[in-house]
Protein backbone atom coordinates (compact mmCIF):
# COMPACT_ATOMS: atom_id res chain seq x y z
CA UNK A 1 0.00 0.00 0.00
CA UNK A 2 2.85 2.44 0.80
CA UNK A 3 4.47 1.61 -2.53
CA UNK A 4 1.29 2.39 -4.37
CA UNK A 5 0.97 5.76 -2.65
CA UNK A 6 4.64 6.51 -3.31
CA UNK A 7 4.16 5.66 -6.98
CA UNK A 8 1.14 7.91 -7.17
CA UNK A 9 3.13 10.78 -5.66
CA UNK A 10 5.97 10.30 -8.14
CA UNK A 11 3.52 10.17 -11.02
CA UNK A 12 1.91 13.45 -9.93
CA UNK A 13 5.26 15.21 -9.69
CA UNK A 14 6.17 14.04 -13.19
CA UNK A 15 2.88 15.32 -14.59
CA UNK A 16 3.46 18.75 -13.02
CA UNK A 17 6.98 18.90 -14.43
CA UNK A 18 5.72 18.00 -17.87
CA UNK A 19 3.08 20.75 -17.74
CA UNK A 20 5.66 23.35 -16.73
CA UNK A 21 7.89 22.24 -19.57
CA UNK A 22 5.07 22.69 -22.10
CA UNK A 23 4.19 26.09 -20.67
CA UNK A 24 7.77 27.28 -20.95
CA UNK A 25 7.96 25.95 -24.48
CA UNK A 26 4.87 28.00 -25.48
CA UNK A 27 5.73 31.30 -23.75
CA UNK A 28 9.35 31.48 -22.82
CA UNK A 29 11.13 30.42 -25.98
CA UNK A 30 11.66 33.30 -28.47
CA UNK A 31 10.17 32.95 -31.99
CA UNK A 32 11.58 34.01 -35.36
CA UNK A 33 13.21 37.50 -35.25
CA UNK A 34 11.20 40.32 -36.89
CA UNK A 35 12.69 41.88 -40.05
CA UNK A 36 13.96 45.47 -39.71
CA UNK A 37 11.58 48.28 -40.64
CA UNK A 38 11.99 49.60 -44.17
CA UNK A 39 11.39 53.19 -43.04
CA UNK A 40 9.95 54.16 -46.44
CA UNK A 41 8.13 57.53 -46.24
CA UNK A 42 4.56 57.27 -47.44
CA UNK A 43 4.05 59.21 -50.70
CA UNK A 44 2.03 62.42 -50.61
CA UNK A 45 -1.58 61.98 -51.78
CA UNK A 46 -2.74 65.60 -52.08
CA UNK A 47 -0.34 67.23 -54.56
CA UNK A 48 -1.97 70.07 -56.52
CA UNK A 49 -0.49 72.35 -59.15
CA UNK A 50 -1.77 75.79 -60.12
CA UNK A 51 -0.56 78.35 -62.62
CA UNK A 52 -0.56 81.85 -61.15
CA UNK A 53 0.65 84.37 -63.70
CA UNK A 54 4.00 83.24 -65.08
CA UNK A 55 4.66 80.79 -62.23
CA UNK A 56 3.47 77.36 -61.10
CA UNK A 57 2.73 76.78 -57.43
CA UNK A 58 2.83 73.21 -56.07
CA UNK A 59 1.17 72.41 -52.74
CA UNK A 60 1.20 69.16 -50.78
CA UNK A 61 1.27 67.92 -47.19
CA UNK A 62 4.57 66.86 -45.67
CA UNK A 63 4.54 63.05 -45.15
CA UNK A 64 4.27 62.00 -41.50
CA UNK A 65 4.08 58.20 -41.68
CA UNK A 66 6.01 55.36 -43.29
CA UNK A 67 4.41 52.74 -45.52
CA UNK A 68 4.41 50.51 -42.42
CA UNK A 69 2.29 52.98 -40.47
CA UNK A 70 5.04 54.19 -38.14
CA UNK A 71 6.14 57.78 -37.63
CA UNK A 72 8.85 58.89 -40.04
CA UNK A 73 12.24 59.07 -38.34
CA UNK A 74 14.61 59.28 -41.28
CA UNK A 75 13.22 61.64 -43.92
CA UNK A 76 16.21 62.93 -45.87
CA UNK A 77 14.60 65.11 -48.53
CA UNK A 78 11.67 65.64 -50.88
CA UNK A 79 12.26 65.63 -54.62
CA UNK A 80 10.23 67.66 -57.14
CA UNK A 81 9.89 66.01 -60.57
CA UNK A 82 8.39 67.39 -63.78
CA UNK A 83 7.60 66.14 -67.27
CA UNK A 84 6.48 68.34 -70.20
CA UNK A 85 4.08 66.36 -72.36
CA UNK A 86 2.00 67.01 -75.43
CA UNK A 87 -1.51 68.28 -74.57
CA UNK A 88 -3.11 64.93 -75.45
CA UNK A 89 -0.41 62.77 -73.85
CA UNK A 90 -1.27 60.40 -71.02
CA UNK A 91 0.13 61.05 -67.56
CA UNK A 92 1.20 57.38 -67.50
CA UNK A 93 4.25 58.36 -69.55
CA UNK A 94 5.42 60.61 -66.73
CA UNK A 95 8.03 58.21 -65.34
CA UNK A 96 9.63 57.88 -68.78
CA UNK A 97 10.05 61.60 -69.40
CA UNK A 98 10.25 63.21 -65.97
CA UNK A 99 13.23 65.25 -64.83
CA UNK A 100 14.32 66.14 -61.33
CA UNK A 101 13.61 69.82 -60.69
CA UNK A 102 14.60 70.38 -57.08
CA UNK A 103 15.63 68.78 -53.80
CA UNK A 104 14.04 70.05 -50.60
CA UNK A 105 16.22 68.95 -47.64
CA UNK A 106 14.12 67.74 -44.71
CA UNK A 107 16.14 69.85 -42.31
CA UNK A 108 14.96 73.00 -44.10
CA UNK A 109 11.27 72.04 -44.16
CA UNK A 110 8.80 73.13 -41.48
CA UNK A 111 8.20 70.42 -38.89
CA UNK A 112 4.77 68.89 -38.40
CA UNK A 113 1.99 67.90 -40.76
CA UNK A 114 1.69 71.28 -42.45
CA UNK A 115 1.24 72.08 -46.13
CA UNK A 116 4.37 72.68 -48.17
CA UNK A 117 4.59 74.80 -51.31
CA UNK A 118 7.10 75.17 -54.09
CA UNK A 119 7.14 77.70 -56.93
CA UNK A 120 8.88 77.61 -60.26
CA UNK A 121 8.90 80.06 -63.20
CA UNK A 122 7.32 79.45 -66.58
CA UNK A 123 8.44 80.64 -69.99
CA UNK A 124 6.36 81.92 -72.87
CA UNK A 125 7.65 79.12 -75.10
CA UNK A 126 5.86 76.61 -72.84
CA UNK A 127 2.39 77.98 -73.55
CA UNK A 128 0.01 75.22 -74.59
CA UNK A 129 2.21 72.44 -73.17
CA UNK A 130 1.05 69.98 -70.55
CA UNK A 131 3.21 70.08 -67.43
CA UNK A 132 2.92 67.11 -65.06
CA UNK A 133 4.41 67.14 -61.57
CA UNK A 134 5.14 64.52 -58.93
CA UNK A 135 7.04 64.49 -55.65
CA UNK A 136 9.04 61.77 -53.89
CA UNK A 137 9.92 61.45 -50.21
CA UNK A 138 13.43 59.94 -49.80
CA UNK A 139 14.72 58.30 -46.61
CA UNK A 140 18.27 58.12 -45.21
CA UNK A 141 19.01 54.98 -47.27
CA UNK A 142 18.17 56.75 -50.56
CA UNK A 143 14.96 54.72 -50.77
CA UNK A 144 11.42 55.83 -51.56
CA UNK A 145 7.95 54.37 -52.03
CA UNK A 146 7.31 55.96 -55.42
CA UNK A 147 5.74 59.13 -56.70
CA UNK A 148 2.93 61.05 -55.09
CA UNK A 149 -0.27 61.49 -57.02
CA UNK A 150 0.47 63.35 -60.27
CA UNK A 151 -0.75 66.91 -60.80
CA UNK A 152 -1.08 68.26 -64.35
CA UNK A 153 -1.73 71.72 -65.77
CA UNK A 154 -2.02 73.08 -69.28
CA UNK A 155 0.20 76.16 -69.40
CA UNK A 156 -1.94 79.10 -70.48
CA UNK A 157 -1.23 82.53 -71.89
CA UNK A 158 -2.50 84.89 -69.21
CA UNK A 159 -3.01 88.63 -69.10
CA UNK A 160 -1.40 90.66 -66.36
CA UNK A 161 -3.60 91.25 -63.29
CA UNK A 162 -6.67 93.48 -63.68
CA UNK A 163 -5.88 97.12 -62.92
CA UNK A 164 -7.54 100.08 -61.20
CA UNK A 165 -9.95 98.12 -59.03
CA UNK A 166 -12.25 100.62 -57.34
CA UNK A 167 -15.41 100.39 -55.27
CA UNK A 168 -18.27 102.62 -54.18
CA UNK A 169 -20.87 102.04 -51.48
CA UNK A 170 -24.56 102.46 -52.18
CA UNK A 171 -27.50 101.39 -50.07
CA UNK A 172 -28.28 98.17 -51.97
CA UNK A 173 -24.75 97.13 -52.98
CA UNK A 174 -20.99 97.69 -53.00
CA UNK A 175 -20.24 98.40 -56.64
CA UNK A 176 -16.88 97.24 -58.02
CA UNK A 177 -15.25 98.18 -61.33
CA UNK A 178 -11.88 97.26 -62.81
CA UNK A 179 -9.87 97.65 -66.02
CA UNK A 180 -8.67 94.65 -68.10
CA UNK A 181 -4.91 94.33 -68.57
CA UNK A 182 -3.39 95.21 -71.93
CA UNK A 183 -0.28 93.00 -71.71
CA UNK A 184 0.38 89.26 -71.32
CA UNK A 185 2.43 87.99 -68.38
CA UNK A 186 4.79 86.56 -71.02
CA UNK A 187 4.98 89.81 -72.99
CA UNK A 188 3.00 90.95 -76.00
CA UNK A 189 -0.69 91.81 -76.22
CA UNK A 190 -2.93 90.38 -73.52
CA UNK A 191 -5.18 87.45 -74.44
CA UNK A 192 -8.86 87.68 -73.65
CA UNK A 193 -9.51 85.92 -70.34
CA UNK A 194 -12.39 83.50 -69.89
CA UNK A 195 -13.64 85.58 -66.98
CA UNK A 196 -12.83 87.11 -63.64
CA UNK A 197 -12.99 85.96 -60.03
CA UNK A 198 -13.92 88.44 -57.31
CA UNK A 199 -12.58 87.75 -53.81
CA UNK A 200 -13.69 89.30 -50.52
CA UNK A 201 -12.25 89.29 -47.00
CA UNK A 202 -13.40 90.82 -43.73
CA UNK A 203 -10.69 93.34 -42.87
CA UNK A 204 -11.20 92.73 -39.13
CA UNK A 205 -10.28 89.02 -39.30
CA UNK A 206 -7.11 87.20 -40.43
CA UNK A 207 -9.09 84.81 -42.64
CA UNK A 208 -7.96 84.44 -46.25
CA UNK A 209 -10.05 86.08 -48.99
CA UNK A 210 -12.94 83.91 -50.16
CA UNK A 211 -14.19 83.59 -53.73
CA UNK A 212 -17.30 85.72 -53.97
CA UNK A 213 -18.32 85.28 -57.60
CA UNK A 214 -17.06 84.36 -61.07
CA UNK A 215 -18.15 86.76 -63.78
CA UNK A 216 -17.41 87.59 -67.41
CA UNK A 217 -18.03 91.32 -66.83
CA UNK A 218 -15.57 93.94 -65.62
CA UNK A 219 -17.87 95.06 -62.82
CA UNK A 220 -19.83 93.48 -60.00
CA UNK A 221 -22.43 94.54 -57.44
CA UNK A 222 -22.00 92.85 -54.07
CA UNK A 223 -25.45 92.78 -52.51
CA UNK A 224 -24.46 90.31 -49.77
CA UNK A 225 -22.51 92.83 -47.67
CA UNK A 226 -23.56 93.89 -44.17
CA UNK A 227 -23.47 97.42 -42.84
CA UNK A 228 -21.01 97.87 -39.99
CA UNK A 229 -18.31 95.71 -41.63
CA UNK A 230 -15.20 96.67 -43.61
CA UNK A 231 -14.31 94.53 -46.62
CA UNK A 232 -11.21 94.06 -48.76
CA UNK A 233 -11.77 93.14 -52.41
CA UNK A 234 -9.42 91.78 -55.07
CA UNK A 235 -9.97 90.48 -58.60
CA UNK A 236 -8.16 87.86 -60.73
CA UNK A 237 -8.51 87.06 -64.42
CA UNK A 238 -8.85 83.35 -65.27
CA UNK A 239 -8.17 81.19 -68.31
CA UNK A 240 -9.47 77.61 -68.53
CA UNK A 241 -7.46 74.94 -70.33
CA UNK A 242 -8.19 71.24 -70.26
CA UNK A 243 -8.80 70.19 -66.67
CA UNK A 244 -6.88 73.11 -65.16
CA UNK A 245 -7.58 76.78 -64.53
CA UNK A 246 -4.87 79.43 -64.68
CA UNK A 247 -5.22 82.64 -62.67
CA UNK A 248 -3.46 85.97 -62.66
CA UNK A 249 -2.03 87.33 -59.42
CA UNK A 250 -4.34 89.59 -57.43
CA UNK A 251 -5.31 93.01 -58.66
CA UNK A 252 -4.76 95.99 -56.41
CA UNK A 253 -6.76 95.75 -53.20
CA UNK A 254 -9.61 98.09 -52.36
CA UNK A 255 -11.09 98.44 -48.87
CA UNK A 256 -14.69 99.55 -48.40
CA UNK A 257 -16.07 100.47 -44.98
CA UNK A 258 -19.78 99.66 -45.17
CA UNK A 259 -21.06 102.46 -42.94
CA UNK A 260 -24.80 103.02 -43.15
CA UNK A 261 -25.35 106.65 -44.02
CA UNK A 262 -28.50 106.02 -46.04
CA UNK A 263 -31.70 107.26 -44.34
CA UNK A 264 -35.17 105.87 -44.99
CA UNK A 265 -37.47 107.47 -47.53
CA UNK A 266 -40.02 110.10 -46.55
CA UNK A 267 -43.25 108.55 -45.23
CA UNK A 268 -46.22 108.84 -47.55
CA UNK A 269 -49.92 109.73 -47.20
CA UNK A 270 -49.77 111.58 -43.89
CA UNK A 271 -53.32 112.43 -42.75
CA UNK A 272 -54.35 114.68 -39.83
CA UNK A 273 -57.96 114.53 -38.57
CA UNK A 274 -59.19 116.88 -35.86
CA UNK A 275 -61.40 115.35 -33.17
CA UNK A 276 -62.64 116.95 -29.94
CA UNK A 277 -59.59 117.71 -27.80
CA UNK A 278 -56.99 116.15 -30.12
CA UNK A 279 -55.66 115.61 -33.64
CA UNK A 280 -55.30 112.03 -34.85
CA UNK A 281 -52.59 111.27 -37.40
CA UNK A 282 -51.87 108.25 -39.62
CA UNK A 283 -49.61 107.51 -42.59
CA UNK A 284 -48.52 104.63 -44.80
CA UNK A 285 -45.79 102.43 -43.24
CA UNK A 286 -42.25 102.50 -44.67
CA UNK A 287 -40.90 99.26 -46.11
CA UNK A 288 -37.15 99.54 -45.34
CA UNK A 289 -35.88 96.34 -43.66
CA UNK A 290 -33.81 98.33 -41.14
CA UNK A 291 -36.60 100.71 -40.15
CA UNK A 292 -36.50 101.62 -36.45
CA UNK A 293 -39.50 103.96 -36.16
CA UNK A 294 -41.00 107.40 -36.77
CA UNK A 295 -40.78 110.91 -35.35
CA UNK A 296 -43.67 113.39 -35.62
CA UNK A 297 -43.18 117.17 -35.82
CA UNK A 298 -45.73 119.98 -35.41
CA UNK A 299 -45.81 123.66 -36.23
CA UNK A 300 -48.33 126.23 -35.01
CA UNK A 301 -46.99 128.91 -37.32
CA UNK A 302 -43.33 128.83 -36.31
CA UNK A 303 -40.64 126.19 -36.47
CA UNK A 304 -41.54 122.52 -36.37
CA UNK A 305 -41.15 120.95 -32.91
CA UNK A 306 -40.76 117.26 -32.14
CA UNK A 307 -43.77 115.73 -30.45
CA UNK A 308 -42.70 112.20 -29.40
CA UNK A 309 -39.62 111.57 -27.25
CA UNK A 310 -39.35 107.89 -28.26
CA UNK A 311 -39.58 106.54 -31.79
CA UNK A 312 -43.06 105.51 -32.84
CA UNK A 313 -43.19 101.85 -33.84
CA UNK A 314 -46.59 102.15 -35.57
CA UNK A 315 -47.68 104.71 -38.20
CA UNK A 316 -50.26 106.23 -35.81
CA UNK A 317 -50.25 109.12 -33.32
CA UNK A 318 -52.78 111.07 -31.23
CA UNK A 319 -51.78 114.66 -30.46
CA UNK A 320 -53.65 115.63 -27.28
CA UNK A 321 -51.68 118.84 -26.67
CA UNK A 322 -53.60 120.99 -29.12
CA UNK A 323 -55.76 123.96 -28.12
CA UNK A 324 -59.19 124.55 -29.56
CA UNK A 325 -59.13 126.81 -32.59
CA UNK A 326 -55.42 126.36 -33.15
CA UNK A 327 -54.10 125.89 -36.67
CA UNK A 328 -51.41 123.22 -36.96
CA UNK A 329 -49.22 121.64 -39.58
CA UNK A 330 -47.64 118.20 -39.17
CA UNK A 331 -44.80 116.24 -40.82
CA UNK A 332 -43.39 112.81 -40.02
CA UNK A 333 -39.88 111.41 -40.55
CA UNK A 334 -38.62 107.80 -40.55
CA UNK A 335 -35.42 106.66 -38.78
CA UNK A 336 -33.41 103.47 -39.37
CA UNK A 337 -31.51 101.31 -36.87
CA UNK A 338 -28.27 103.17 -37.63
CA UNK A 339 -29.87 106.42 -36.43
CA UNK A 340 -30.25 107.96 -39.88
CA UNK A 341 -33.34 110.17 -40.01
CA UNK A 342 -34.92 110.57 -43.41
CA UNK A 343 -36.58 113.55 -45.08
CA UNK A 344 -39.91 114.88 -43.94
CA UNK A 345 -43.21 113.80 -45.39
CA UNK A 346 -45.56 116.25 -47.03
CA UNK A 347 -47.30 118.55 -44.56
CA UNK A 348 -50.73 117.70 -43.22
CA UNK A 349 -52.76 120.65 -41.83
CA UNK A 350 -55.40 120.45 -39.11
CA UNK A 351 -57.64 122.96 -37.27
CA UNK A 352 -58.02 121.79 -33.70
CA UNK A 353 -61.52 121.56 -32.20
Amino acid sequence: MRLARRGLRVSGVCSLAAALTLLMAGCGVPGEPLPPLLELPEPAHDLVAEQVGSRVILRFTRPQLTTEGTLIRYLDRIEIHRADLAPNASAESFSEQEKLLANLPAAQLPAGAGQLSYELPLEGSQRGAKAVFGVKAINHREQDAGYSNLAAIEIADLPEPPADLRGTLSEPAIELHWTPAERSVFGGPAPNPDGYEVYRADSATPALPQLLVATSATSYQDQTFAFGTSYIYTVRAVVHGGDSTARTPESNRVEIAAIDRFPPAAPQNLRAIAVPGAVELAWSPNTEPDLAGYTLYRSDGGAFVRLNSELLLLPLYRDSTTRAGGEYRYVVKATDRAGNEGPASEEAPADAE
